[in-house]
């Protein structure tokens, strides 16, 4: 077995297509680090004499506005409050309308609410090139027939179709590995450069290097899908058709029109995996005598929930594609 897994890697590593495939996620996570340069450089002496003017402007209009915007944001605040079945959810931030000089000049730059939020924001990179490496990879030995004489000296197909699947999830690893460190590395410079690395108010979200960690482990286990998926259609082309197909039809169409299915969309998990959890909105609603009332409320999907959608969606592929290639004409 471990002999197939090193020339399957070998396999992997030799093909055109998908050193090109490694190039470009490597050359889009290069562009990523002219967007960290860009919020890393603090504004220049005119950008903040401008947000002045724009500040002082607003700082006026205030002083001789303000009073009665708050009042009419407070009585319909009042009328909303009345009409919901849950008034203390209803908060317009009536205390908060006063302009301050931060909303025009912008928060300062800060290495890790900004690095976290770029490396969360590359996530869907992280997804979809393992799953087409890894498809791509397993479909082109069908397409070519290599798949065919591959049997012929190794004809135990479980031990040729975990090897296949583990070679694409390990070679993933160190692919994602880079892509990041390059992230993180050219945010780091910069913000070292420009002296901002804690130019920001501390962040309530994962810290970068956790995101990082968690992108670098969520490759391997995308990969295996993809690999499952070659496998079950054969064609580097298909594998793509299912993933659009499945990201139109039921990520989007299926899950925006069942709101009740948003704990269960692979978009859901993956996100609350990278970013150690997230929140989706079921609206509800209720009738009173005032009439119709709807409100959103909030979900969590934790961590743990993510990480365990995810290896069990990987393990249940992977088991129907093995099932599927040991049964299947290969010809």
């Amino acid at each position: 077995m471990s002999r197939l897994l090193r020339v399957e890697l070998d396999r992997f590593a030799s093909r055109t297509l998908i050193r090109l495939g490694v190039v470009g996620v490597l050359v889009i996570c290069c562009l990523a680090v002219v967007n960290a340069w860009q919020s890393a450089s603090p504004p220049t002496e005119a950008e903040r004499a401008q947000a002045q003017v724009y500040y002082e402007q607003a700082l006026e209009d205030w002083e001789e506005n303000g009073e009665q915007w708050v009042a009419d944001c407070e009585e319909g605040e009042a009328a909303e409050k009345e009409a919901a079945t849950d008034p203390d959810a209803i908060d317009w931030g009536c205390d908060q309308m006063e302009p301050k000089a931060e909303n025009w000049l912008g928060s300062p730059p800060s290495f890790d609410t900004d690095t976290t939020a770029l490396l969360m924001s590359m996530s869907a990179l992280f997804v979809l090139a393992p799953l087409l490496l890894a498809g791509s990879f397993v479909s082109a030995e069908f397409s070519t027939g290599s798949i065919g004489n591959w049997l012929t000296f190794a004809p135990r197909r479980t031990r040729v179709y975990l090897s296949k699947v583990l070679a694409a999830g390990l070679a993933t690893i160190p692919v994602a590995a880079v892509g990041v460190a390059i992230v993180l590395g050219g945010s780091w410079a910069f913000y070292r450069y420009f002296d901002t690395l804690d130019g920001g108010p501390a962040s309530e979200l994962s810290s970068p290097v956790h995101v990082a960690l968690r992108i670098v482990a969520l490759a391997p286990v995308i990969a295996v899908i993809g690999a499952a998926l070659g496998f079950l259609v054969r064609h580097t082309a298909a594998v793509l058709g299912v993933m659009l197909g499945w990201l139109v039809l039921v990520e989007v169409i299926l899950v925006g029109r069942v709101q009740q299915l948003q704990p269960w969309a692979l978009i859901t998990n993956v996100t609350a995996w990278v970013e150690g959890s997230t929140e989706y909105y079921v609206t509800q609603c209720t009738v009173n005598a005032a009439g119709q009332s709807c409100q959103s409320v909030e979900h969590v999907v934790s961590q743990t929930q993510g990480a365990i959608y995810l290896g069990v969606l990987a393990v249940v592929v992977a088991g129907i594609a093995l099932l599927v290639f040991r049964r299947r004409d290969v010809g």
